[in-house]
């Protein structure tokens, strides 16, 4: 009797925040399994929702009148009275969970072919006439909640589009307009998917107009944006159940909006949820805003404000090195191979349908033959040679020994064999049978092994840390009972590894959602390292120079790239010493108050100094900081906005300006500045210091100077450092690429360049300085290429968590490492690249290859941003996505949660020669992604 698996396996051990949110195991039960609601029979059918251009703004509730035996509901933030209710669990639109980050591990770029860009809005070609038509009159009669916030931003909430009804799940969406077509980002698993999304079709299709930014003036506190938008009491029940929509402090738009639900008859008292924390209230900084604001609506005082347990940040965490063993001298996979051959199938569980059916397959091989496997017709001798020696009927037949092992045990059974004319003297060996049709990998005549024993450990160290020792010994307890012993691990090794050789893992390292080529990329370096001792001389990673790289003598180091080169200014990357950077509370502003009038004329006299500075590269930008920064806001201890303060943190900043405004910016800046209209804001989208300045500030002539000078600073850098733009030559058809095996380098993308050589460049080629990096980057890497080991592994992942290759690193992971790899891959530079050091990658890339990599926007994940305290919010994935909300799509955490299960071999790999280090990677990549594909339905 089969037993039911265990619900756990399906899910993956290793995975990121994002994971976390959509677990798509969930998601399938959604659709099996109707949950009871208790907040189902709150569904209340009234007015029609008018269909307009623009929603009416919606005026807060002062108080609430509470009358006995009647229920009470209110809308806050809404065009009318009523909260329309919220239904049972179930798929929103292929799952529904609560809202997160708006990233997860697959299936959240906007897509419509294979080779789509995350930020492309899909159609709605799958959203019937009849489903739309049924969820807008569901939604006008507040049976589905659909409740505009502010400035182009709506709350909706989750809807089945096969149950036909909501599911009780909230989410962000915000409608854009570009050039006059209206669009809307939702985060609703269905849009996260790329499947297509019923809010989205239904902005599209009767909002008709761009929505003003003004219509609704949400509560501020703390610099958090509060709107209270639904709130209803629960039947038979003293509580009311609250929904709150909570912008960020420090990041704009859908990016840094958050989810609370309080359910309790006292805000101060019940269940409060964020859905962007998973640890609890207590580290939750949107719960306390919202909270706050509630209180304030009911016209409650707080008698626990600030009485909120907060976790430790500074916990201090234990841990130990995992034991490490003496690196072995394991041998290298026999250069003879194995007796079988033929291509055999992946594991069946990891079968995609773009395999190709080789033959049929057979079931598990358990019984033991009654007569000797037999010769057929293409059965061959290992030979070390080119060409295989293959079986001839006419020539004599052998019948020997050999040993089968299978998953229940072992058969001692008979195989025919021929003598091959090919192999002599004492490498003399024989013809033997292949034997994949019965599922039996034929290793040497004498030991067979069957296909679902070899899978099976396939799939047991993908799936969890198993090394060869491990998995041997169960295999030896299974054995006893039938009191026979299992082979010895060397010998399976060897087995394994020529077994895998011949598994046909092909196309599975690519993203069908993607397509061949991604747009977006996120690189990650992991230390998978083997010793440094294993290195052999045919590793090649694309780093390597040849005899066809391309010269390029003109390329040299361009100096003052910065937007301010004046070092006499502040930098952008220290704190500001005019103003409080605390959370905004007086109860401490008369102690920090400048009562020493010394330092006040010293401070004031410093603001004039930079205000003069100022006016000399652009008055309008002088002003700009006087009415943010100057000695008035100082004296009074007035903090600028957000906007303001990441706007100057980004010019001040001593990077390069092409970090803040690349070549498709700058185009983008140039068409704004002919046509200076607010409809034409989200054009310059691309550079969100900027972009956030103009929607915040009131005058956009004002402002027209400061982009002026943008513009002209942005293209004089850009100019000079495209000295050659000579394109790098691809490899004709035909190119014969090394074995992948031997080179330590395997990508899906073809070998097409080689990378070019930079002589006037000092250090072009030197080893990566793991310390801090100075003064420009706090952040730092220090684990590579240390103890004696190699420098691991760099992989490329697209916002899938699909990995599109790898290399082996030889010392230690650095900025050539994606560089070379995208130069030699890559025929047109991804549109995205997400890499942890790519403050140092941009520069980096833009000065030896300008012309290929100008349109691309290099940013740091959200991971690894916090570890990079100097660095300006120009470089932040985050950034961005908080101007663009297209970007939102983009799951910058896709490597780290492939190379957190990439540790799981770790231990492994350190034991292996590198040829063998490298087949290990590769097949637990594959595996990798062949189960992601299948998951994610990629």
């Amino acid at each position: 009797m089969k037993s039911k698996p265990s619900r756990a396996v399906e899910l993956e051990p290793d995975f990121s925040d994002e994971d976390f949110h959509y677990p798509q195991q969930l998601v399938r039960e959604a659709q099996d399994e109707i949950l009871e609601s208790p907040t189902k029979a709150l569904r209340q059918y009234q007015k029609p929702l008018r269909r307009s251009t623009a929603p009416q703004k919606r005026c807060k509730v002062k108080e609430v009148q509470k009358e006995e035996n009647q229920e009470e509901r209110f809308w806050l933030g809404g065009d009318s009275g009523e909260f329309g209710g919220v239904a049972d669990m179930g798929l929103d639109d292929g799952g529904g969970v609560e809202e997160s980050e708006a990233i997860v591990t697959v299936g959240m770029d906007d897509r419509t072919t294979l080779n789509s860009s995350p930020v492309r809005q899909p159609s709605m070609s799958q959203i019937t006439e009849a489903q739309l038509s049924l969820y807008a009159d569901a939604v006008e009669s507040y049976a589905a909640g659909f409740y505009y916030i502010e400035d182009s931003l709506f709350a909706v909430e989750g809807w089945n589009v096969g149950k036909e009804e909501s599911n009780g799940h909230w989410y962000h969406l915000q409608q854009i307009s570009e050039e006059g077509v209206i669009a809307a980002v939702c985060t609703c698993p269905a849009a996260l998917q790329s499947f297509d999304c019923v809010h989205r079709a239904y902005i599209v299709e009767f909002v008709k107009e761009p929505l003003e930014g003004d219509s609704l003036e949400a509560t501020v506190y703390k610099d958090y944006r509060v709107a209270v938008f639904a709130r209803q009491q629960v039947p038979n029940s003293e509580e009311f159940e609250t929904k709150v929509s909570v912008g960020s402090p420090f990041h704009h738009g859908l990016k840094g909006r958050a989810i609370i639900t309080h359910l309790g008859s006292h805000p101060s008292a019940g269940m409060w949820t964020c859905s962007k924390s998973h640890s609890g209230a207590g580290n939750c900084a949107h719960i306390p805003a919202a909270r706050r604001v509630l209180l304030g609506l009911l016209g409650m005082e707080s008698n626990a404000e600030g009485s909120g347990n907060e976790a430790e940040r500074n916990a201090s965490v234990e841990g130990s090195q995992a034991l490490q063993l003496p690196p072995q001298a394991i041998a290298t996979i026999s250069r003879h191979g194995s007796v079988s051959y033929l291509p055999v199938l992946p594991p069946v569980s990891v079968m995609l349908k773009s395999d190709i059916s080789l033959y049929t397959r057979p079931k598990p091989f358990r019984n033991p033959p009654t007569r000797p496997l037999p010769l057929t017709e293409g059965s061959s001798c290992a030979c070390p040679g080119a060409t295989r020696s293959v079986f001839k009927a006419s020539e004599d037949i052998e019948v020997g020994a050999c040993r089968i092992y299978t998953m229940l045990g072992l058969h001692n059974a008979e195989i025919q064999t021929q003598r091959c004319p090919s192999c002599t003297g004492k490498k003399r060996r024989c013809i033997g049978p292949d034997l994949r049709q019965m599922g039996l990998f034929n290793y040497n005549n004498r030991v067979v092994v069957s296909h679902e024993l070899l899978d099976e450990y396939t799939i047991s160290f993908a799936s969890s840390e198993t090394p060869f020792t491990a998995f041997v010994a169960l295999m030896d307890h299974r054995y006893m009972a039938a009191n026979v012993k299992f082979m010895g691990e060397d010998l399976f090794r060897d087995v394994w590894f020529s077994y895998v050789s011949i598994q046909a893992f092909e196309d599975d390292m690519r993203c069908s959602l993607c397509g061949p080529v991604p747009d977006t990329v996120i690189w990650d370096g992991v230390t998978v390292a083997f010793h440094k001792k294993h290195i052999s001389r045919t590793i090649r990673p694309p780093t390597s120079i040849t005899p066809h790289s391309l010269p390029r003598p003109l390329v040299k180091p361009v100096r003052n790239q910065q937007l301010i080169i004046d070092p006499s200014l502040p930098s952008g990357r220290t704190r500001d010493i005019y103003f409080d950077d605390g959370d905004g509370d007086d109860d401490d502003a008369e102690d920090e108050a400048p009562d020493n009038q010394t330092q006040v004329e010293i401070d004031v006299a410093r603001i004039d100094s930079v205000s003069e500075r100022l006016s000399e590269l652009c008055p309008s930008l002088s002003m700009l900081f006087l009415s943010k920064y100057g000695y008035i806001a100082y004296l009074n201890k007035k903090r600028p906005l957000v906007a303001y303060r990441s706007f100057f943190l980004q010019i001040a900043a001593e990077e390069s300006v092409l970090q803040m405004i690349n070549a498709k910016s700058l185009g983008k800046l140039r068409d704004f500045i002919s046509n200076p209209v607010p409809s034409n804001f989200f054009s310059v989208a691309c550079i969100p210091g900027l972009f956030q300045v103009l929607k915040h500030h009131g005058s956009t002539l004002s402002l027209l100077p400061i982009c002026k000078w943008l513009e002209v600073r942005a293209g004089a850098v850009l100019d000079a450092i495209i000295v050659d733009k000579l394109p790098i030559p691809v490899f004709p058809k035909g190119h014969v690429v090394a074995d992948w095996r031997l080179t330590g380098c395997f990508y899906s993308l073809p070998h097409i360049r080689d990378r070019p050589v930079y002589r006037g460049i000092r250090h072009d080629r030197t080893k990566e300085d793991s310390r801090r990096g100075g003064d420009t980057c706090g952040k730092f890497y220090d684990e590579y290429g240390k103890d004696g080991m190699s420098g691991g592994i760099m992989a490329g992942w697209c916002t899938h968590s699909v990995c599109y290759g790898f290399h082996c690193i030889p010392a230690s992971e650095g900025r050539d490492d994606v560089f070379s790899a995208m130069v030699t891959r890559w025929p047109v530079a991804p549109k995205h690249v997400i890499y942890d050091f790519a403050c140092a990658l941009g520069p980096y890339c833009m000065l030896r290859e300008p012309e290929f990599f100008k349109n691309t926007l290099f940013a740091i994940d959200d991971f690894h941003a916090q570890g990079h305290t100097k660095c300006s919010p120009a470089a932040f994935l985050l950034e961005y996505a908080s101007a663009d909300p297209r970007l939102v799509s983009i799951n910058s955490s896709a490597g780290e949660c492939g190379n957190s299960a990439l540790r799981r071999i770790r231990k492994s790999i350190s034991y292996m020669s590198q040829e063998r280090a490298v087949i290990y990677t590769k097949v637990f990549l594959s595996i990798w992604n062949r189960t992601r594909i299948i998951k994610k339905r990629l």
